[in-house]
């Protein structure tokens, strides 16, 4: 497919990457907020699965972002497109490899370890839908693998809700703990 027919195919799916830029962009502030207000239980030493989620869900997020953002430039080219997806994704899978051993490490509980295993799955799953699409456009230019693109961003932004529902969660349940 020539570039112009990329460009024209990429450039019907404008709203919908404008609106997830949007709601990544919400969603990180909203996340620092929620981070600056348990700061004390993200910094404690002990913490290091507290941290590793909330890393987890910055990297989420982030990606959806600048995925979104790239998506949203004037005059793609799958080309382009290829090698900033697939930095993003190797990048990605490289951050879940490293924050699985303070998610599912041994000094975790078995429950948690199962819940950990899942939300590093979202990142995961979303990182390996950024990987394909990335070789997609890079061997035949075909936008239709757009579509997975969009499965990429909902899993990522759906990891990163888990995640960060489950800090607040358990950041809230400690805080009551501490009082009682």
């Amino acid at each position: 497919m020539d570039q112009q027919a990329f460009a024209a195919a990429i450039l019907t799916w404008h709203d919908f990457f404008l609106a997830s830029a949007g709601a990544s962009a919400a969603l990180l502030g909203l996340l620092f907020v929620g981070v600056s207000i348990g700061l004390s239980a993200l910094a404690a030493g002990e913490r290091a699965d507290l941290r590793a989620r909330a890393e987890l869900a910055f990297a989420n997020l982030l990606y959806v972002l600048i995925v979104s953002l790239m998506l949203l430039v004037p005059d793609p080219e799958p080309l382009g497109f290829a090698i900033g997806l697939g930095t993003i994704a190797a990048l990605g899978l490289a951050r879940a490899a490293r924050g699985a051993r303070a998610l599912t490490g041994p000094a975790i509980a078995a429950p948690s370890r199962r819940r950990g295993i899942r939300r590093l799955a979202w990142t995961v799953v979303g990182d390996l839908l950024l990987a394909y699409v990335a070789v997609a456009f890079y061997l035949s230019g075909d936008p239709k693998a757009v579509v997975l693109l969009m499965a990429a961003i909902f899993v990522l932004l759906i990891g990163a809700a888990d995640v960060s529902w489950e800090i607040l969660v358990t950041v809230s349940r400690e805080g009551a703990d501490d009082r009682a």
